[in-house]
Order: structure tokens, then sequence, then C-alpha cells
């Protein structure tokens, strides 16, 4: 191939080319002068002001909505909350009274018993915990203990 045909072809790219940036230019400039037209066209910016009232008395209405949703909401579980914690109180009350006539009945003893009886049946109590506290290996002196998983006691 000749230099001359080369530089011949290179020039036809060229022409075509810049034929093309031509009319994307063209149009660009078309579609920026017919946008540029709607926007400024009173009649559209009136449509597009009304729709934007529209929308937004739309969105107050949804958050005020919402708003009384999440209030109620939050009213029925602070109810629900409260009528919980007054029935764990009431149990607890139960428990609590059930657990004292226990605790004065063992103490009053039997109907007719006398005080020394009652401190016979406490002194009785005492050896079984006494035995407990035997059963557990000694350790002699010198030698450690049993293996025990964990941290050691201070």
């Amino acid at each position: 191939m000749s230099d001359d045909s080369w530089e011949e072809q290179f020039k036809q790219f060229l022409r075509k080319t810049g034929e093309n940036v031509r009319r994307t230019g063209e149009d660009v400039r078309a579609e920026a002068q017919r946008l540029f037209d709607a926007a400024t066209d009173p009649e559209k910016q009136q449509r597009v002001r009304d729709r934007l009232k529209e929308l937004t008395v739309w969105a107050r209405k949804t958050a005020q909505g919402v708003a009384g949703a999440v209030e109620e909401a939050a009213s029925k579980a602070e109810t629900a909350f409260q009528r919980a914690a007054d029935k764990v109180s009431e149990a607890t009350e139960k428990a609590t009274g059930a657990q004292r006539k226990s605790f004065r009945s063992d103490a009053a003893g039997a109907p007719g018993e006398t005080d020394t009886a009652a401190r016979v049946r406490s002194a009785a109590r005492k050896p079984a915990a006494a035995a407990k506290k035997a059963s557990k290996p000694r350790v002699k002196p010198g030698k450690p203990g049993p293996k025990s998983a964990g941290k050691p006691r201070r």
C-alpha cells in the first residue's frame, strides 16, 4: 500500500468522523433546546407545582397516620407491661405469704408442743448437717488436695 492511498483513507475517515460529530452535536443541541423549552413552559411548571402540592399533602397525612399508629402501639405495649408487672408482684406476694405461713408453722411446732420439744426437734436437725460436712474427704497437711476444675479459691 502506498503512502498516498493510506493518506486518502485517513482523510476519508476524518471526514466521516467529523460529519458524525457534527450530527451528534446538532442532535444534542436540539434535545437540550426541547428540554429547556419544556422546563420554562408556564403550563408545565404549574402542573409540576400542583403535583408537588398533592404529594406534600399525601406525605403529611401518611406521616400523621404512622405517628398515630406508633403512639397507639406504644400505649398498648405500656398497658401490657403494666399488667404483667402487676401479675408478677401479685404472684410474689402470694409466694412470700405462703412462705411466711410455712415458716411460722415450723417455728411454732405441732399444736400443743412445748418450747422444749421445739428445741429438741431443732437439735435433731443439726447432726444431719454435721454428718454432711464430715463426709467430705479431709486433706492431710503437706499433701495436695483433690484436683478441681476452674479457678482456685482465694
